[in-house]
């Protein structure tokens, strides 16, 4: 496996699985970072009214925790998993493209507020593109890549 899908493989793996970690906290209750659920509300879906419950918030990072697995390679490199990893990775790229206000609609929630879109466009659209791509890059299946070369050896 070369540098670069390792390097991808460890970003999209630290990326999800402190996704995973995070969504975790906030499904024990806390508002961590901000100072009340309220505040945590309009930074995360868009306005302090609207609180996803623990198990939603539970179900999500355990989505996270396992889109790291499988973006490090811990569930193998079977076509199975490249597929996932391949989905996934455009999941969050359209995700990036798209923003959060598309995210919250498909949800079903309410429009964002201000403070929601501007954490969208400064951090959230450019870490959910980061991820994706970085998703992509680390689905190289690499039993493919070794026959190809095996092959164009062969060929010479």
């Amino acid at each position: 496996m070369g540098f670069i899908t390792r390097t991808a493989r460890l970003v999209a793996w630290t990326g999800l699985t402190a996704a995973g970690a995070v969504h975790a906290v906030w499904a024990s209750g806390s508002s961590w970072p901000e100072r009340n659920h309220k505040r945590l509300g309009e930074a995360v879906v868009g306005n302090g009214k609207q609180q996803p419950d623990a198990q939603a918030t539970m179900v999500v990072s355990g989505i996270a925790f396992a889109g790291g697995a499988v973006a490090a390679g811990g569930l193998g490199e079977g076509k199975l998993i490249v597929g996932v990893r391949r989905v996934a990775g455009l999941a969050l790229i359209a995700r990036a493209a798209f923003g959060g206000a598309a995210a919250l609609k498909v949800l079903g929630l309410d429009e964002p507020g201000k403070r929601f879109e501007e954490l969208d466009r400064r951090y959230y659209r450019p870490a959910f593109g980061i991820l994706g791509a970085a998703l992509l890059l680390g689905a190289k299946d690499s039993k493919k890549r070794a026959a190809k070369l095996a092959l164009k050896n062969a060929a010479r």
